[in-house]
């Protein structure tokens, strides 16, 4: 399942950055299409092939529902007018977090930038996960108010911190999203290669899951 050559390099030097290679995503049946929303990037989509983009990966995702997942918006529109199929639900999952909406604790040092208050509320059982009344977590406030530092250092921590890298707020941004409203460019190709590497990651974590209890069940000629 070779790559279009016009998008393998940007998926190459988007990769660089994280835990993953080419060959892994090939290997969990990511082609064309969803490494085009993985890289939220439509230049290339009249290129691919017109029947690949309702393939599933190997854990039964489209890349329509990748791109409902993280509100890839302009790919959701894309994909859409193709008639391409995927799970609505997905795009309006808000996230793991709870709803707090007068949390002061974690919401109030985000919006300042303020890492190790963050770090040692989290160690005290603060969550980074929380969303407030409008429905952004800490990783949002951050991404608004352009503390990359800040964001660089928790989302390349973001199993360490259990980040929910998919939290969308009220009017269903993720903290891409909002960083990209903004205008901050740095912390938006910050968030895109963790969330780059958080798909894959779950990708091959729930296949590898499926594999094993694929093998604990019993034989047919048992």
């Amino acid at each position: 399942m070779p790559y279009t050559p016009a998008l393998l390099p940007l998926l190459q030097k988007a990769l660089a950055s994280t835990s993953f290679c080419v060959d892994d995503m090939e290997g969990l049946g990511l082609g064309d299409w969803h490494a085009s929303v993985l890289l939220d990037n439509t230049q290339y989509l009249s290129s691919f092939d017109p029947l690949a983009f309702n393939d599933r990966n190997l854990v039964g995702d489209t890349p329509l529902d990748i791109a409902y997942r993280l509100n890839r918006i302009a790919l959701i529109e894309k994909l859409e007018a193709l008639g391409a199929l995927g799970d609505k639900q997905l795009r309006g999952w808000k996230g793991l977090g709870s709803f707090i909406p007068h949390d002061k604790y974690m919401h109030l040092p985000a919006r300042q930038g303020k890492i190790k208050t963050l770090e040692t509320r989290f160690r005290l059982g603060g969550s980074l996960n929380h969303r407030d009344v409008g429905g952004n977590t800490p990783i949002h406030w951050l991404a608004i108010n352009g503390h990359f530092k800040a964001v660089k250092y928790f989302t390349d921590n973001y199993n360490m911190f259990e980040l929910d890298m998919n939290a969308k707020n009220n009017e269903g941004n993720t903290a891409r999203n909002l960083a990209i409203l903004y205008g901050h460019n740095d912390i938006a190709e910050q968030l895109l290669i963790r969330e780059i590497n958080n798909c894959i990651s779950a990708a091959r974590i729930w296949h590898e899951m499926s594999a094993g209890w694929t093998w604990m069940l019993p034989s047919r000629n048992a």
